[in-house]
């Protein structure tokens, strides 16, 4: 059911019917991971290797006993060429602020996804060593 109907039988429901939002809760962080994961054919590993982290600690953020920092999450939606969209839902689950393009640093990161930017660029592009 979409966001916008399941928004729809909340606004009518005489009383909050708690099944309904269970069956269509968007699940959290590490199952929209796992989705987009399947979807794109990529690995957990890959994205461990993107993030540059220790395996164990680059595990528990995708099983979601750790949270990612905020810039993890872009590196992921970046990799995988994530829509704006998905990228937004993407920092909500994970507990960040959602992109806010009058800040420098997410307009880039929106410029990149928009344009469907490679990932060594798009980070380049975003954190360039001159600007830090």
């Amino acid at each position: 059911m979409k966001t916008t109907e399941v928004e729809q039988k909340i606004r009518t429901m005489e009383k909050f019917d708690e099944k309904l939002i269970k069956e269509n809760s968007s699940g959290g962080f590490p199952e929209m991971i796992d989705k987009i994961l399947s979807e794109k054919g990529v690995s957990r590993a890959d994205i461990i290797c993107v993030l540059n982290c220790d395996r164990s600690y680059g595990y528990q953020i995708l099983n979601g006993t750790r949270n990612p920092t905020r810039k993890q999450i872009v590196q992921i939606g970046l990799y995988l060429g994530l829509d704006c969209g998905t990228m937004q839902k993407l920092l909500t689950l994970g507990g960040r602020s959602a992109l806010y393009v009058r800040r420098p640093e997410d307009a880039k990161i929106f410029y990149c996804l928009e344009h469907k930017m490679d990932y060594d660029k798009a980070c380049e592009f975003i954190w360039r060593k001159d600007e830090q």
